[in-house]
């Protein structure tokens, strides 16, 4: 099983990243690369189901994730036998702003075989997974509400 591992620093309170990281209706605003459907109910509820599709090197890669623990502003941890994957999205107060912290546990299916599947797969989820932080950070920056 591989393990992905980054973070990001936003400047914004920890309130307004957990509203954007839970709206659902806004996530191909900062994941474009996944066409995200069929939710079962709000993100941040323990039970909540939807379904992820992703291209990979020409595969179709096609998931339900499942929403298995919620500390609401801190975590959300998400698991999916397909693969299988389990994730968790962790946010930190840093003064102001806000350390977003993605970490996942996973295999992904056998699109290639041996070694070269294991060196390909790898770039590719940490390549996809840091435009995806840095696409995140950039929304969750644009309307930073202002404190009185």
């Amino acid at each position: 099983m591989d393990h992905y591992r980054d973070e990001i620093r936003i400047d914004a309170p920890v309130e307004h990243v957990w509203e954007l990281l839970c709206d659902f209706s806004r996530w191909h605003d900062w994941a474009p690369r996944a066409e995200i459907s069929d939710w079962s109910g709000p993100y941040d509820q323990v039970g909540t189901t939807y379904v992820s599709k992703q291209k990979m090197m020409g595969h179709e890669l096609k998931t339900t994730q499942t929403v298995v623990e919620v500390e609401p502003l801190k975590l959300i941890r998400e698991h999916t036998d397909q693969g299988p994957m389990d994730s968790v999205w962790r946010l930190e107060r840093d003064g102001d702003a806000t350390r977003l912290i993605v970490e996942s546990d996973y295999e992904l299916p056998a699109l290639i075989p041996g070694f070269i599947k294991n060196l390909l797969t790898k770039k590719w989820v940490d390549r996809n997974m840091r435009q995806m932080l840095e696409e995140f950070k950039a929304q969750a920056e644009l309307k930073v509400p202002v404190l009185a």
